[in-house]
């Protein structure tokens, strides 16, 4: 029987200290989860307060290249070097791809949805100037270089479109 009492009295002094250091280990365990995500957060909103200036500016240089090719902007820029329309039209469609592949980097910074929308006015400009170059009373390149001027002022150009969409975008992500 001292036997017996010996093994409930080291009980009595062990239990205490086994729920003692397994609560201790739970609640540090616990504190130590948390900090670490807490730290993860921290790190994720640096992140973030750092890309975000650089996202900025690839919207803000996406912007300018839809400004730079809007027709009435891109014939006032690219004068025509010959009366043919044929060649004139050529270089602006040049212009427009030439543009476009200065800017491929900033798809990385952009949502897909957005740079879809760039290429998507990109494309509809060429083809706005293509049907326009189509017009049988266009002869010349100065003829085409009106019509172009005429046609921006009535109709709602593709690059307005994807700068409505990049504002848009910008006001969610701020």
């Amino acid at each position: 029987m001292d036997y017996m009492a010996q093994i409930i009295e080291g009980i009595k002094y062990a239990l205490p200290a086994a729920v003692t250091g397994y609560t201790t280990y739970y609640f540090l365990n616990r504190f130590y989860r948390y900090e670490e995500k807490k730290q993860l957060l921290i790190a994720k909103a640096d992140l973030k307060k750092h890309a975000l200036p650089i996202r900025l500016q690839a919207y803000e240089r996406l912007a300018l290249f839809l400004e730079r090719i809007s027709p009435a902007k891109l014939v006032q820029n690219i004068k025509p070097a010959s009366d043919d329309k044929n060649q004139y039209e050529l270089s602006l469609i040049f212009q427009i791809e030439s543009e476009y592949e200065h800017n491929l980097s900033q798809q990385i910074y952009v949502s897909n949805q957005c740079w879809e929308m760039i290429t998507t006015s990109k494309n509809a400009t060429m083809l706005f100037i293509k049907q326009t170059s189509e017009n049988d009373n266009i002869k010349t390149a100065y003829d085409l270089q009106k019509a172009l001027i005429e046609r921006s002022a009535k109709d709602e150009l593709p690059t307005s479109v994807g700068l409505a969409y990049i504002r848009n975008e910008v006001t969610d992500l701020l």
